[in-house]
């Protein structure tokens, strides 16, 4: 058995207390300037900033790595991306666009960005989360499992709740936060998602599930 060790910083990950010694551990890390805002779940967390704040951007960055080190952390910066948010129903988009700001030190900068598990693209966009949801639940490994199940003797009933509890709830995991995706990025996606619960229709019993 090896020697115990203190441990003096960061959380202890997979222990039962974790979540909680987070959000303690990460209460007082707030916005430095005015205007801005900080997002934090789990382990994550997103600095926001509006345009109107644009020159704070190296503020922000600096008030975290201050942060980090009076907690005895490092700010991961190989971990952490820059994505610039526009309207594209903006006249003023494509203008912007050419005139950004250089990118913050040692933080790449990126088109999309991952959040809670659904991609984002800077125009507000979801196609690329639609597309790996389609790549992943509409594929024939999806089908081949729903009708091996089926085929060892597994009741309908049973065979609507593997289907929910993994295919409709992936697709469903999105739906209440599209409203900030344009018309017509949403009425593409929804359709897309809707495509993708009626694959499974000539396997499974009952009606179709909508997700929209």
């Amino acid at each position: 058995m090896s020697s115990l060790l203190g441990i003096t910083a960061s959380i202890i990950q997979g222990s039962a207390i974790g979540p909680a010694a987070y959000v303690v551990n990460a209460g007082d890390l707030v916005a430095a300037v005015p205007g801005n805002s900080t997002c934090k779940f789990a382990d994550d967390m997103y600095i926001i900033i509006p345009v109107s704040n644009e020159a704070t951007r190296h503020m922000e960055l600096a008030n975290v790595q201050k942060w980090a080190a009076l907690n005895n952390l490092k700010l991961n910066c190989s971990k952490s991306t820059e994505v610039i948010f526009r309207d594209p129903r903006r006249r003023r988009h494509h203008a912007a666009a050419a005139t950004e700001p250089a990118p913050l030190p040692g933080i790449e900068r990126s088109r999309c960005l991952k959040m809670l598990g659904v991609s984002i693209e800077n125009n507000f966009s979801i196609a690329q989360h639609v597309q790996r949801l389609v790549n992943v639940y509409a594929s024939a490994q999806t089908v081949y499992a729903l009708r091996v199940l089926r085929s060892r003797g597994l009741d309908d009933d049973a065979l609507q709740h593997v289907y929910r509890a993994t295919v409709v709830a992936r697709l469903t995991y999105t739906p209440p936060g599209r409203g900030a995706v344009s018309p017509k990025h949403q009425t593409a996606s929804a359709s897309t998602l809707c495509w993708i619960a009626r694959a499974a229709t000539g396997i499974l019993p009952g009606k179709p599930v909508d997700v929209r």
